[in-house]
């Protein structure tokens, strides 16, 4: 059932119930409700893909299908040297990155198109020739000279043709390798073959006119060096000879004679000083033997002395034979004294021998010192003369100096320019084409699935976001938790929407009743001609609209045994909210339980009950309270239902009718029937734009606030409620009006068609209530 499940009546607190403090939570994601926002506005996430997708549509219609091609170029960073003997032919790879790039720049450079240009003859190409635009009038107000002032028309053409060709090419590097694609668009496949591979013939043809034209400007350059460097060699090795010949420096196995001379001299006198000293201490040690008295055989040159040797031999072979002698014949034989003899003449010899090598070694030393004293005598000298020509050594040194640089860059330019003479006639290019540019079979734009998925891909993506948003800024009430939430009070009951159809059905029985009726009768309209919803709870009482009117009386009459209520005000916030429609069917459902009930009209400047029941009657509720007619004579009874009415005739004075409600002559009415009744239904004027409502508002002892579903804003129901907020003890709930159960499931599952289908079969179609 559409109802509240609460027995007892909705009492506003005195004051907020405190909750304990809950602890922060991280904010989660509801699938289920982001899934239920784009089931009910589906239409608006749907919309923007089909529009996007119906201009992806006409773009690929009215665009240029283009070819592309492309033509795959080796930089190669290697460099040829086939006229240099010391190096290989290719030298080692480089890695600097900016010189690629910059061979990259150099592809789609003017230089090198404006060849293809020329080459092509793409002046004379439509595809290339600048096509009028509706634009280029506006384009030539912001221009402050034409592209092609100052220049010659062929000139011009070609700059344009240039300018369309670089918008149709695209040379990218792959990666970080050395590998550049040429890419050029046209509308014939054949033509963007050719064009990328001119490209790529101009770039090299470009390579090596470059390579020419500096090597003949270097070929010149060093040319014009030669000459001047050839004469200053020969001048710079002239002043050297003359300025050696005038300083007597002559060079022999490039030394000066004079440092030649000093430098052998200097060599012997170390030699000299090595005898001398060798010949000083031979000389030395002989003294010393002398002084001691020891044997002067003992010296180094008489023990080294051959002619010693022999003779002290011979000397120890006569002894030996002298003691042989001695001892076989004696001491006195004639042979023992002819040995003796011997021995004696040979110690004679040895001593005259050592005594010639002690005079030989005396001699040596003195010659030895002699030649020292010599050669340091002649050392000194010639110091002297090489001191003498140290300066002229120092310019001499510089001199040479000078002539070697000079040679030395004479031989660099001259061997460089015999080698930029041979590169003029052997000059390649630095790239290589890799894979020539062949012709496409498929044209590369427009990509027709990739902008048709894009443009649903986008479409559905924004309108999502849209969706999202639009819900999100929709703030309209359209649950009953949300109505309890704004309001702060109970919601009573959802009454369904009544399709068109279901509603033209109804009407279609009053045909017959139509020709019977007098249009003149002051009374009720017959049932079949009062408006299909005004009975539409008695006519139909298995609906849900029925069911929502008996949760509105159920809550009602809880309230009645509980507290003494006479006055029910059925109101709304603004007008065209439902409100006169549920006054009447819960005014006819609580006569239909046999309860005294009188249904007064009480918007006097929109009198729609009036209208809809009884458009003929004179008396109302404003000749009631004036006392023009009598309360019984005004009052109208259904007899289908017993109910009670009292209507309102039209009033034009507007400011009587404010006076009117704020009178007690009002107070006197509602007292006069609340003897009379049980029960008195108010169908008010809306609370928002008059202030009649609440005018009645602080007479009614309930009051029902009536919410048309999904047109309601919350912020109206906020202001609605504080404008009751004197009386607001006496607000009994809302009620949900023209409640489209079909499309409540998105917001409100278990309240709409879905979950309530199985017990019963209104017609939920859409349809407008009053």
């Amino acid at each position: 059932m559409l109802q509240r499940n609460s027995d007892l009546p909705y009492v506003i607190p005195d004051e907020p119930v405190s909750r304990p403090a809950e602890g922060w939570q991280y904010p989660t994601v509801d699938l289920r409700e982001m899934g239920r926002i784009l089931r009910r506005r589906y239409k608006m996430a749907v919309l923007p893909a089909f529009a996007l997708l119906g201009l992806a549509v006409i773009y690929l219609l009215l665009t240029t299908t283009l070819y592309t091609a492309t033509s795959t170029v080796l930089v190669d960073p290697r460099r040829a040297n086939v006229v240099e003997s010391n190096q290989s032919v290719l030298s080692n790879f480089g890695t600097d990155d900016a010189t690629i790039e910059s061979q990259t720049l150099l592809i789609q450079s003017v230089a090198i198109l404006m060849r293809v240009v020329s080459k092509l003859k793409l002046t004379e190409d439509t595809e290339f020739t600048p096509k009028p635009g509706l634009l280029d009038p506006i384009k030539a107000l912001f221009r402050s000279s034409g592209p092609s002032d100052g220049a010659s028309p062929e000139d011009a053409a070609k700059s344009r043709s240039v300018d369309i060709l670089q918008k149709r090419m695209k040379v990218t590097r792959q990666g970080t390798t050395f590998l550049v694609d040429i890419a050029v668009s046209s509308q014939s496949p054949q033509k963007a073959a050719t064009i990328a591979n001119a490209i790529a013939d101009a770039y090299f043809d470009e390579q090596v006119r470059a390579k020419y034209d500096a090597t003949r400007i270097a070929a010149n350059w060093l040319n014009g060096q030669i000459d001047d460097l050839k004469s200053r060699v020969v001048a710079s090795e002239k002043a050297v000879e003359d300025y050696r010949s005038a300083n007597n420096l002559m060079v022999s196995q490039g030394v000066t004679l004079n440092d030649q001379q000093l430098t052998d001299l200097n060599n012997k006198l170390i030699a000299a000083r090595v005898q001398t000293a060798e010949a000083r201490a031979k000389y030395e040690q002989v003294q010393d033997i002398a002084k001691s008295g020891g044997d002067p055989g003992g010296i180094n040159a008489a023990i080294s002395s051959e002619m010693i040797t022999k003779l002290r031999t011979q000397y120890a072979d006569i002894a030996k034979n002298e003691a042989d002698l001695s001892s076989k014949y004696g001491a006195r034989h004639p042979l023992v004294a002819n040995v003796r003899a011997q021995r004696r003449d040979t110690q004679r010899l040895i001593n005259e021998e050592i005594k010639r090598i002690l005079e030989s070694t005396k001699h040596d030393y003195d010659v030895a010192r002699s030649r020292e004293a010599s050669l340091t005598q002649s050392l000194d000298k010639l110091q002297g003369v090489s001191t003498s020509s140290g300066q002229a050594q120092v310019r001499l040194r510089e001199l040479q100096r000078e002539a070697e640089a000079n040679r030395t860059q004479y031989e660099s330019y001259l061997a460089r320019s015999k080698e930029t003479t041979a590169q003029e006639s052997l000059e390649m290019p630095d790239s290589r084409i890799v894979t020539k540019a062949s012709t496409p079979i498929r044209p590369s734009s427009p990509k027709t699935m990739l902008i048709l998925g894009l443009a649903v891909m986008l479409g559905l993506g924004a309108g999502t976001v849209l969706a999202f948003l639009a819900d999100y800024l929709d703030g309209r009430v359209k649950t009953i938790e949300q109505a309890e939430a704004i309001a702060g009070v109970p919601a009573l009951a959802a009454v369904p929407l009544i399709g068109a159809r279901e509603l033209a059905r109804l009407a279609r029985r009053g045909r017959n009743a139509l020709g019977r009726y007098d249009p003149k009768a002051r009374g009720l309209l017959p049932p079949a001609l009062q408006p299909p919803l005004t009975r539409y709870a008695i006519d139909e009482p298995g609906t849900f609209f029925a069911e929502a009117i008996r949760s509105v009386r159920l809550a009602l009459q809880r309230t009645m045994r509980s507290q003494p209520v006479k006055v029910v005000q059925v109101t709304s916030a603004l007008d065209s909210e439902g409100k006169t429609t549920l006054a009447i069917n819960l005014a006819q459902s609580l006569a239909m339980l046999g309860i005294r009930t009188l249904l007064i009209d009480g918007d006097l400047r929109n009198p729609q009950v009036t209208r809809a029941l009884c458009p003929r009657a004179d008396a109302g509720l404003l000749e009631v309270a004036i006392g023009q007619a009598a309360p019984e004579r005004a009052i109208l009874v259904d007899p289908s239902t017993g109910l009670s009415i009292l209507p309102s005739t039209p009033i034009k004075e507007v400011e009587f009718i404010t006076e009117l409600m704020f009178s007690d002559r009002i107070v006197d009415v509602l007292d006069y029937f609340r003897h009379r009744y049980e029960l008195i239904v108010i169908d008010s004027p809306p609370l928002v734009p008059l202030v009649d409502g609440r005018a009645l508002a602080e007479l009614a002892d309930r009051i029902i606030l009536a919410l048309a579903w999904d047109q309601t804003p919350g912020e109206v129901l906020s202001h609605a409620m504080d404008l009751l907020s004197p009386v607001r003890d006496r607000v009994m709930g809302t009620v949900l009006t023209r409640v489209d159960l079909s499309r409540l499931q998105f917001y409100d599952y278990y309240r709409s068609s879905a979950y309530l289908k199985p017990y019963g079969a209104a017609s939920l179609h859409a349809g407008a209530a009053r």
